[in-house]
């Protein structure tokens, strides 16, 4: 989802954990719990990795009504964390032979995309195709204005930015647009003849053993998972099952925190896609904000690069990323969402632990 994509990784790229030795459980646990104590948001999620040795920390209620209190392994949203995740399949494919970055959409999806003969698969990839984002778009502006809960097919959508004119030349700059990946779920099925959902499940999550991880389109089942707050109010207002019609190939996916640091560290280490093409990935496009073929470049003031993605979905935020050799991750999620307060908050607090210490 867009909410907070762009914004985030500028807040994080000061926030960060390179060469600090790895924070010992207790004081993670101390700021996790200050976090909690200090603002509105319910609870918070934390894992910080360094060279194998792994840290995780809950703090604050999954579930504001029924006084749970989150734990290290709960599940949650994460958002467009999601689009790391299908541009893996995307580059498996052609690392394989069976896509290549300079296919035209109009030759994958033939008659789909209004100039889809300008438009190629590494476009779509790095949000440079210049195809409108269907949130700015009916049915779903107004759509899920009046019920957050309406559901609406992803090929409706995609329908609905396929007939406009381009936003730009496709190549000449990026502009992050959700409808990019939703178009990739499209060529993904129709290049090997199965659901998304399958793929993601039998190239990715089974292959890593990432048990609490699932593509849930158009449904929230909340067992085991952290519930989502909408904080600008008081008191909370519980938004988990929210945004039905929005989380598809652009952010349908639950997961935890172990198995985000699992999917980066795998990802950033080759074992997913070879190295040259978790190069290709990590390339960012010229004057954009960070953007790569999936993932985003984040920068630091300790001194080194992080590849990873963050995401916004209905009463959640995520953030997950690695060094470029993976011997460092980290995992960020909270369950209560202020567009206004949430950037400035999270940042100064991943600075403090993780940064500094």
């Amino acid at each position: 989802m867009r909410l907070l994509v762009i914004a985030l990784p500028l807040v994080f790229a000061a926030a960060f954990l390179t060469g600090a030795a790895r924070p010992p459980v207790s004081q993670l646990q101390r700021e996790a719990d200050r976090l909690v104590a200090r603002t509105e948001i319910p609870a918070v999620i934390v894992l910080v990795e360094r060279d194998g040795r792994r840290t995780i920390v809950a703090a604050g209620l999954a579930d504001v009504a029924r006084r749970r209190k989150a734990r290290p392994n709960d599940r949650f949203w994460v958002g467009s964390v999601t689009k790391s995740f299908v541009a893996t399949v995307v580059m498996q494919l052609v690392a394989d032979g069976r896509l290549r970055r300079d296919d035209t959409v109009q030759k994958l999806l033939p008659g789909r995309i209004r100039e889809g003969r300008r438009i190629r698969l590494r476009h779509l990839l790095s949000h440079t195709s210049g195809i409108p984002d269907y949130m700015r778009l009916e049915p779903w502006s107004s759509g899920v204005a009046r019920n957050p809960r309406t559901v609406i097919s992803p090929r409706l959508l995609v329908s609905s930015a396929a007939r406009l004119l381009l936003e730009f030349r496709p190549g000449s700059r990026a502009s992050y647009s959700n409808t990019n990946y939703l178009v990739l779920a499209e060529i993904l099925e129709r290049a090997t003849g199965r659901r998304l959902g399958a793929l993601l499940r039998d190239r990715i999550f089974r292959r890593l053993g990432l048990t609490s991880t699932a593509y849930e389109s158009g449904r929230r089942d909340l067992r085991d998972q952290m519930h989502g707050y909408d904080v600008s109010s008081s008191p909370p207002t519980d938004v988990s099952r929210h945004g039905l019609g929005g989380p598809w190939a652009d952010g349908a996916i639950v997961s935890n925190a172990r198995d985000l640091a699992v999917f980066f560290g795998a990802l950033l280490r080759g074992r997913l896609v070879p190295r040259r093409f978790v190069e290709q990935m990590a390339t960012i496009v010229p004057g954009s904000h960070g953007e790569g073929m999936g993932l985003y470049r984040l920068g630091s003031p300790c001194g080194r690069w992080f590849y990873g993605h963050t995401g916004g979905t209905p009463g959640y935020v995520t953030f997950a990323a690695g060094s470029r050799d993976a011997r460092h991750l980290v995992v960020f999620a909270v369950n209560g969402v202020n567009p206004y307060a949430m950037e400035a908050l999270v940042g100064r607090y991943l600075d403090e632990v993780l940064c500094r210490r």
